[in-house]
C-alpha cells in the first residue's frame, strides 16, 4: 500500500512538490499570523512609495528598486502572497534542476521535499525582505544555465539570464559580481577570440545597465555614483575591529566607533552592528547627512584598510566564517498560537544544525571537484556553480560584515543539491545505491 501511495507521488512530482509546500505554508499561517518588519523593511516600503508616486527626486539611495516592485500594490499582505507563489515556484525549479543535474525522479522528487520542510525559508515569506525573491531569482538563473549547452549557448536563454541577474542587481546590488563569473567560465570553457568576444558578452548587458542605470540615479539625487548609499557603513563595518588605529583626522569617527564598539563587547552585543549604534551620534556630532556620513565613512575605512592590511584581512577572515552561519528572520513572540514558537524554534535549532554540517559537507567536497576537474580536464556545472558560491563568500567578506548569514542564504538549497551530487558520483554513493539496489 505504501508502495502504491508513493508511486503515485513519483508520477506526479510537480503537483506532489506543490501540494506539500502549501501545505507547510498553511500550517505556518495558520499557527503564526504575523508579517515581520525591521528597518529595512521600512527603508523598502519608502522608497515603494516613491516609485508609486513616478517621483524619485531628492531620494538618498539607500535601497535599490529591485524589491520595492513587489510592495507596490499598497498591500503588505498581498506581497507576502505573492512572496509565498515565488517560495512555491522555488521548489519546482529546485526539482526541474535536480533533473538536470542528472538525479533520477525518485530522488529528485526526495530531495526536493526534504528542502521544502526548512523553515526559515517559509518564514521569509512572512517577512518583508528581500530574500525570497532572491532566492528564487537565483534558483531560476541556476535553472536557464543548467538547461543551456555552453558548447553553443543560446541568444534567448542568455538574454534570460542578463535579465534575471539585472534583475537580482536590482535587489541586491552586491550580486554585481555574479553575471562576471559565469560569463568567465563559459568563455573559459571553450577559450577562444570568438567565446570571448562573441555572444557570451550577452549576459553583462542587462546587469551593467541596471547597476549603472540606478548608480546614475543615485549621482542625480545625493551626488555620489554608487549603486546604494550603505556603501560607507559597509566599508566602515569592516574596520570595525582595529577602528582605533584611524588617523587623527578621523578622530571624531574613530573615537565614538570605538566607544560603541568596546560597549558592545562589553554588553555581549553584535560586534557588526558597532556602526549602527554609532550612527546616531555620529549624526548629531558630526552634522552631517546620511549620505555625507557614509563617504565619510568610506574615506576613514579606505585609509584604515590600506595602513592596516594584516588586520583587514584578520577581518576578512572573520567575516568569510560567519557566511556560512544561518539564521531566521520571525516575529518569536507574537505566534498566533500560544507555544507554538517553542514548537518551530525546537524545529528550527535541529534544521539549523543540519544546515552546517551541509554547509562544512560543500567546503569538504569542492576540493574533490576541483580534483575531478584536474584529473578531466572537463569544466563539470557543479564546478561552476560551486565556484560561483566560494567566489560570493570570498567577495562579501572584502566588502562588508555584519548580517553574513542572508548573503550566504539563497546559495544553502545549492550547497546542499550539490554535496548530494558529489556523494552520489563518489565511490562511496555508487557502492551505497548499489548496496540499495541489492537489498530491494
Amino acid at each position: 500500500m505504501f508502495k502504491n501511495g508513493f508511486h503515485k507521488l513519483l508520477s506526479n512530482p510537480i503537483t506532489t512538490i506543490v501540494v506539500f509546500a502549501v501545505f507547510l505554508r498553511l500550517i505556518v499561517f495558520v499557527l503564526y499570523q504575523q508579517i515581520l518588519i525591521i528597518s529595512d523593511s521600512i527603508d523598502y516600503i519608502e522608497l515603494a512609495d516613491l516609485i508609486s508616486n513616478w517621483n524619485l527626486t531628492g531620494y538618498d539611495g539607500k535601497r535599490s528598486p529591485g524589491y520595492p516592485i513587489l510592495l507596490l500594490f499598497n498591500s503588505l499582505a498581498t506581497t507576502v502572497s505573492l512572496q509565498i507563489l515565488l517560495g512555491i515556484s522555488t521548489m519546482v525549479l529546485v526539482y526541474k534542476s535536480l533533473l538536470l543535474l542528472r538525479f533520477d525522479v525518485k530522488k529528485a522528487l526526495i530531495t526536493t521535499l526534504f528542502l521544502c520542510t526548512f523553515i526559515h525559508v517559509i518564514f521569509y515569506e512572512f517577512s518583508i525582505l528581500t530574500e525570497s525573491f532572491t532566492l528564487f531569482l537565483f534558483t531560476l538563473i541556476v535553472y536557464l544555465y543548467l538547461k543551456d549547452d555552453n558548447q553553443n549557448p543560446s541568444i534567448k536563454n542568455w538574454c534570460y539570464l542578463s535579465l534575471l541577474l539585472g534583475i537580482l542587481i536590482l535587489v541586491k546590488p552586491f550580486y554585481f559580481i555574479l553575471p562576471f563569473v559565469f560569463y568567465g567560465f563559459s568563455a573559459i570553457q571553450n577559450f577562444s577570440i570568438q567565446t570571448v568576444f562573441g555572444r557570451r558578452l550577452i549576459i553583462l548587458i542587462a546587469p551593467l545597465c541596471c547597476f549603472i542605470g540606478w548608480s546614475y540615479v543615485n549621482k542625480l539625487n545625493t551626488g555620489y555614483f554608487v549603486p546604494t548609499t550603505f556603501y560607507g557603513i559597509n566599508t566602515a563595518q569592516n574596520c570595525v575591529y582595529f577602528a582605533e588605529k584611524a588617523p587623527e583626522e578621523f578622530h571624531l569617527i574613530r573615537d565614538i566607533y570605538v566607544k560603541h564598539r568596546d560597549d558592545a563587547i562589553q554588553n555581549n552585543k553584535d560586534v557588526a552592528m558597532s556602526i549602527w549604534y554609532a550612527y546616531d551620534e555620529l549624526i548629531d556630532t558630526s552634522g552631517l547627512s546620511f549620505v555625507d556620513l557614509s563617504y565619510q565613512l568610506n574615506e576613514f575605512g579606505k585609509v584604515l584598510i590600506s595602513e592596516n592590511p594584516k588586520d583587514y584581512i584578520q577581518q576578512v577572515f572573520i567575516s568569510w566564517i560567519d557566511f556560512w552561519k544561518t539564521a531566521i528572520y520571525w516575529d518569536y513572540n507574537h505566534f498566533n498560537v500560544p507555544h507554538a514558537n517553542k514548537v518551530f524554534i525546537g524545529i528550527w535549532y535541529v534544521q539549523s544544525i543540519v544546515l552546517v554540517i551541509f554547509k562544512i559537507g560543500f567546503l569538504l567536497t569542492f576540493p574533490f571537484q576541483l580534483y575531478r576537474f584536474a584529473v578531466s580536464r572537463k569544466m563539470t556545472p557543479e564546478l561552476v556553480l560551486s565556484t560561483v558560491i566560494i567566489i560570493t563568500s570570498i567577495a562579501q567578506a572584502l566588502v562588508t560584515y555584519g548580517t553574513n548569514s542572508r548573503y550566504s542564504y539563497p546559495f544553502e538549497f545549492l550547497m546542499i543539491i550539490l554535496v548530494l551530487s558529489c556523494l552520489s558520483q563518489s565511490k562511496f554513493g555508487k557502492n551505497l545505491v548499489s548496496t540499495s539496489s541489492k537489498s530491494n
